[in-house]
């Protein structure tokens, strides 16, 4: 199949960070061909083999970069980012750590909520000392990015939030509240050390009521000054506080993880093919879901326990140029839509059953799509 990257620039991200001579993905069909065979030769029949390396091809399905970067090699790290929510305990500290270091070594983001951790200054029956509280174990967990590079390459993601009625809430909030000194050490050198400099921060909020808390109006005024705190919404949903840093997924379970690609809009062509190109792009995910490595044990559980594909969207502006519509939802795309919700659905549905697995709780998750978006051009 004749191929051609439609910008220079994504040919260069391509070659940069997935063209990979060792596995056979030196070209992107070649990776194409690769990825679909280590996913899905277990799952698929030959001719659905077949049309997702043409749609992979194609671009118009592409696997998160995960995906991309693990095609053909002996490890599977598929997975994008996980999210974790700490017990309070040494144990749990302690587990939250060593959760750290194999989560980002895998190439994995990491999001963690502590709103479970005890206020600073209360009182630890058992030794008779007063916990550090939430920030200390922040500042722990930063340091641990700092210094784990996945292939001594890839820089570490990480988020963690607060409930806004935490005791510990203010401290929180001006958390990068960094001196002049460091701001300025910052601006000359963009590794130097200041606190959460690896972590991205946010204010959880879990109800209506709670958007009226003092904290909101000081999350604002933080926000303005520094740009952070971001905000999270599990309005009505309180028990769902575990997300990623793009937060695309949202989980009440510690351990959870992402499992991500994207319907590429602009190159498909008709509703017959985006049925089409939907059904394999879900059941590739599926495939992912069973056929990736994981980082510790306690994902595989939560992963049978709760299976989850993100199956999204990107190239929707280019999609309403060509039908010279302005950027908005339109009666067709509403259309779309409909047939992309569905056929997710029903076909990952049919999958699981068919191999006798748990089935999905979540089908689809619109992501930032990236390093993918450049190469799709």
């Amino acid at each position: 199949m004749t191929f051609q990257f439609r910008t220079d620039f994504g040919h260069t991200v391509f070659n940069s960070k997935y063209r990979n001579t060792v596995n056979n993905c030196d070209t992107w069909p070649d990776l194409s061909e690769t990825l679909v065979r280590s996913v899905c030769s277990k799952y698929l029949e030959p001719w659905e083999q077949k049309y997702l390396v043409k749609y992979i091809t194609e671009m118009k399905f592409i696997p998160a970069g995960r995906y991309l970067y693990y095609a053909g090699r002996p490890v599977k790290f598929f997975n994008n980012c996980f999210a974790m929510i700490p017990k309070d305990s040494r144990e749990g500290w302690a587990e939250l750590g060593y959760n750290h270091f194999m989560g980002l070594m895998c190439g994995g983001g990491i999001g963690t909520y502590y709103g479970k951790i005890r206020p600073s200054g209360s009182k630890i029956n058992k030794t008779g000392g007063e916990a550090s509280g939430p920030l200390s174990l922040m500042y722990s967990m930063n340091e641990i990015g700092r210094n784990v590079r996945q292939g001594g390459a890839r820089r570490s993601a990480l988020y963690a939030s607060l409930n806004y009625d935490h005791a510990d809430i203010m401290q929180f909030i001006h958390a990068k509240d960094w001196t002049e000194e460091q701001i300025a050490n910052k601006a000359k050198d963009f590794n130097s050390i200041a606190p959460l400099d690896m972590t991205n921060i946010s204010v959880c909020y879990d109800t209506v009521d709670s958007l009226y808390h003092w904290s909101f109006e000081e999350t604002v005024k933080s926000m303005i000054k520094t740009g952070e705190p971001g905000f999270s919404f599990n309005i009505n949903k309180p028990d769902e506080v575990g997300r990623n840093a793009c937060a695309e997924f949202i989980t009440d379970r510690d351990s959870d993880l992402c499992n991500l690609g994207s319907l590429n809009l602009a190159n498909i062509n008709s509703q017959e093919e985006l049925e089409s190109v939907t059904k394999l792009a879900s059941k590739f995910l599926v495939c992912g879901s069973l056929e990736a490595d994981l980082p510790y044990e306690k994902c595989y559980k939560v992963r049978n326990e709760a299976r989850k594909i993100g199956l999204g969207l990107m190239g929707v502006h280019e999609w309403l140029l060509k039908r010279n519509s302005q950027y908005t939802v339109t009666g067709e795309l509403h259309d779309w839509l409909k047939i992309y919700k569905e056929a997710s659905k029903e076909s990952a549905d049919s999958l699981t059953n068919r191999l006798g697995v748990s089935g999905c709780v979540r089908y689809r998750s619109i992501a930032p799509a990236g390093t993918i978006s450049i190469i799709a051009g």
